[in-house]
């Protein structure tokens, strides 16, 4: 079965070579047969350890008879910023990152890594076709001490060779000096990183190829249990299928509403000013009373015609939020449905993801200088059409 996926919520283990007992830099040895741990899967860090399980270097570190860890330094923190160059030339920026993310590190030195390569590939073309999750991969040394080209790529001589060797190519940080394993604190490779659109290491894993049948299938579905526990603990989700309780055609009641949003305070009072104003539903964020959506009724007052948001703690599609999410951020297909309205000094931007409810659009209010982050995020259920006469 799978080793277990360490995170905060759920996370995925894998590991490869460690600092010790690296394969020769000019002939990868064959994967050793690896021992691996039945457990569960990890629901927290704290979750207890597998049976088998041995803190054998002394330093606090519970690892598997193959030295695998069982954990990561840097679970449940940011991930530390850093640029570098990749393989293509270009540069890369961590905090460039604004989706989930998953983050492979290895090496062409290490025998696991290797023995990995399939399996990383179909990896990243599954998750190539998934418009909510990135992938990248980062080329690290076994040490500082161990950085030239003859010991990082061994027999293939580069990087290109490599790939060429290995029949596939994948998007790839160089680590030249050993500074990005360092900074990223990698005792094992291969390590298997889940970033979160807010930059924190959501999920740890070690090596695909010992975990079982069909490791890449086991491993996404890990990703989404991941994105789906910590998407639930940090605030609601919102998009083209709805905001919490509000998926389809809701009455514009305060019983509807109540139910639609638990855990929350429902308010009944009046948007904008003089003819323009409106009676709303104000749904206020548990604990702090601040304002975390309104909900307006259609022209006939019967039902939900759009909940809108301007709270950055609600996520919308690929992990955009009001405050943070850039026009330049979206991606080529969602700026295909964009309009500006308005010219001169201000405009504005909205993009929906289709003609008629239900809907989902997002706004941003810019001027010729710049270009704020997202100003709003508004989901449009499906009214029902007005009675005869």
């Amino acid at each position: 079965m799978l080793r277990p996926l360490v995170a905060l919520s759920v996370c995925c283990l894998i590991a490869a070579c460690g600092a010790a007992g690296l394969s020769g830099p000019e002939d990868p040895a064959p994967a050793e047969a690896t021992t691996t741990i039945e457990a569960t899967d990890f629901l927290t860090v704290n979750a207890p350890p597998p049976d088998g399980a041995a803190d054998t270097k002394g330093d606090g570190v519970l690892r598997d008879a193959n030295d695998r860890p069982f954990s990561y330094a840097l679970l449940g923190e940011k991930l530390p910023e850093f640029s570098a160059t990749m393989a293509d030339g270009t540069m890369f920026e961590s905090a460039a990152l604004n989706r989930w993310t998953v983050i492979d590190i290895w090496g062409a030195w290490c025998s696991d890594c290797v023995a990995d390569g399939p399996y990383v590939a179909a990896l990243g073309r599954a998750i190539a076709q998934d418009p909510d999750l990135d992938f990248v991969s980062i080329h690290v040394p076994a040490s500082k001490a161990r950085a030239t080209p003859a010991e990082m790529f061994g027999k293939y001589g580069s990087l290109e060779a490599y790939f060429e060797a290995a029949g596939y190519v994948l998007p790839t940080v160089l680590d030249t000096d050993g500074s990005l394993r360092e900074a990223l604190k990698i005792s094992w490779t291969p390590t298997y990183l889940l970033v979160s659109p807010d930059g924190v290491v959501r999920g740890f894993r070690t090596d695909l190829s010992v975990a079982g049948e069909d490791p890449v299938k086991d491993f996404l579905r890990d990703v989404a249990r991941v994105k789906k526990t910590v998407g639930n603990a940090q605030g609601p989700m919102m998009g083209p299928a709805g905001v919490m309780g509000i998926t389809g055609t809701t009455p514009f009641t305060l019983a509807a509403i109540e139910t639609a949003f638990p855990g929350h305070t429902v308010v009944s009072t009046i948007d904008g000013e003089g003819a323009t104003a409106e009676p709303v539903f104000q749904v206020r964020t548990p604990g702090t009373g601040e304002p975390r959506f309104i909900v307006e009724a259609d022209w006939s007052r019967g039902f939900v015609g759009r909940v809108r948001t301007n709270d950055p703690t609600v996520e919308g599609p690929n992990g955009i939020r009001v405050g943070t999410t850039r026009y330049s951020d979206l991606r080529q297909e969602e700026l295909a449905s964009c309009e500006t309205h308005g010219a001169g000094a201000e405009f504005s931007i909205t993009c929906k993801s289709s003609d008629a409810p239900p809907y989902f659009s997002l706004y941003f209010r810019t001027d010729q200088t710049g270009a704020p982050p997202l100003a709003q995020m508004s989901f449009y259920p499906p009214v029902p059409a007005p009675s005869p006469g």
